[in-house]
């Protein structure tokens, strides 16, 4: 699991800023909702998940993630790590103000989802995954849907807040991720992304504030 850490701070954003919400107590369990769409073929599960560390902050509370990382295997962990690589296309995208570009990998994206194979999961760790690819599934599809830059980029807050929780069920490319927070992102709302590189850049200020946030964690 990663350890929580401020490791940098850039001055584009205001010195003054707070940031979100501080923590609540580790020992508060969230009884995550199960949405029901057009996957009725899924199994509706009802699971008691601890939200710690920056989970608790998240503007989304309907989000799975287990407090031990499920076991899964080298395939399903590549599997997972392909999704993880689109949505890091799709943040991209938006870093470069490209709609087309975040249009294409938001297909990207929705493709590997489906490649995520549930037969080699199990247990909590399959009731997980389901609650996230439905989510996800919807905010892509949300997402891919609606014009406009910056509407789209609404939906990646939402996104980004289930791929943290992928992240930290799964256990997956441990070192090599960041939870990175602009608070400044929404009208001063704040929001969280997932980058693969220390070096800041902003998707939801895009080219306006390109420097803009903290690095939270390293995953």
């Amino acid at each position: 699991m990663a350890t929580l850490s401020v490791i940098v701070a850039f001055t584009a954003c205001n010195s003054g800023e707070q940031k979100k919400a501080a923590d609540h107590n580790s020992s508060t369990n969230i009884v995550s909702e199960q949405m029901a769409n057009e996957h009725s073929e899924k199994a509706e599960t009802v699971m008691h998940v601890g939200h710690k560390g920056l989970a608790e902050n998240f503007a989304h509370t309907n989000i799975a993630i287990l407090e031990t990382k499920a076991n899964i295997n080298e395939a399903s962990t590549n599997e997972f790590e392909e999704v993880i690589n689109a949505y890091l296309q799709i943040k991209d995208a938006l870093v470069n103000d490209n709609e087309t570009k975040t249009d294409e990998a938001i297909t990207i994206m929705a493709g590997k989802l489906k490649e995520v194979s549930e037969e080699k999961l199990l247990g909590e760790g399959l009731a997980t995954w389901q609650n996230h690819q439905i989510l996800y599934e919807a905010k892509l599809k949300e997402m891919k849907h609606i014009k406009g830059i910056e509407n789209k980029r609404s939906y990646f807050s939402h996104i980004s807040e289930i791929m943290y929780c992928t992240i930290k069920s799964f256990g997956l490319k441990e070192g090599d991720l960041y939870a990175v927070y602009c608070p400044m992102a929404f009208n001063n709302k704040g929001a969280y992304w997932i980058s693969d590189s220390k070096m800041i850049q902003n998707p939801y200020m895009g080219s306006k504030m390109p420097a803009c946030g903290t690095i939270e964690e390293a995953l």
